[in-house]
């Protein structure tokens, strides 16, 4: 049984996930893991979420999974079918669309370093960073970057992330910041 997430989350996963953030490198990012890894997992992140078929789809933000403008999962569903599991790290009440809530994945570095704790309380192994350069740059498809444009904003999830160090082993980045402080394939 796990008591990592609300409600439990029973199935035990092994292989390599891949991490979708929504920066503009993402395509070219998911290219090459891809062909390193050609069956891994999928964990959309935000706006990923309307690029990316995916396995499950995690956001620091689970009111944004249906908020008009963003609906991500309706994106998802509609894009590439309702084969997924939304998944959130603090609890919410009055939300039901979120199917499972992982409390260990709190924290600094934002959505994409969450769903790489997510991806390894599943049991993943290696996780694989495709769109999380945190450097500053827009979203996929020309999408304004909004915050992730910031510089001070991507500096500080990037040093989050490196001093969050118990969660560096087995993750790796395809591009910009978090492949320097993580390493790379």
């Amino acid at each position: 049984m796990n008591n990592r997430s609300s409600p439990p989350y029973h199935l035990v996963h092994d292989g390599p996930a891949i991490v979708c953030g929504n920066a503009a490198c993402l395509h070219d990012d998911l290219e090459i893991a891809r062909k390193i890894f050609t069956s891994a997992a999928i964990m959309a992140v935000n706006g990923a979420s309307r690029e990316v078929r995916a396995d499950f789809i995690f956001s620091y933000h689970p009111e944004r999974f249906i908020e008009i403008g963003s609906e991500w999962k309706r994106h998802q569903r509609r894009l590439f079918g309702n084969t997924f599991t939304v998944h959130g790290a603090s609890f919410k009440p009055d939300m039901p669309w979120v199917d499972y809530w992982w409390p260990l994945a709190r924290g600094g570095g934002g959505s994409a370093w969450g769903a790489r704790k997510v991806a390894g309380l599943m049991g993943f192994s290696p996780v694989v960073l495709c769109g999380a350069p945190l450097v500053p740059m827009n979203y996929t498809n020309h999408r304004m970057g909004m915050n992730m444009t910031k510089p001070e904003i991507v500096g500080q999830y990037a040093r989050e992330i490196a001093s969050d160090v118990d969660w560096h082993e087995g993750c790796y980045s395809m591009s910009g910041r978090t492949r320097e402080i993580l390493g790379s394939l």
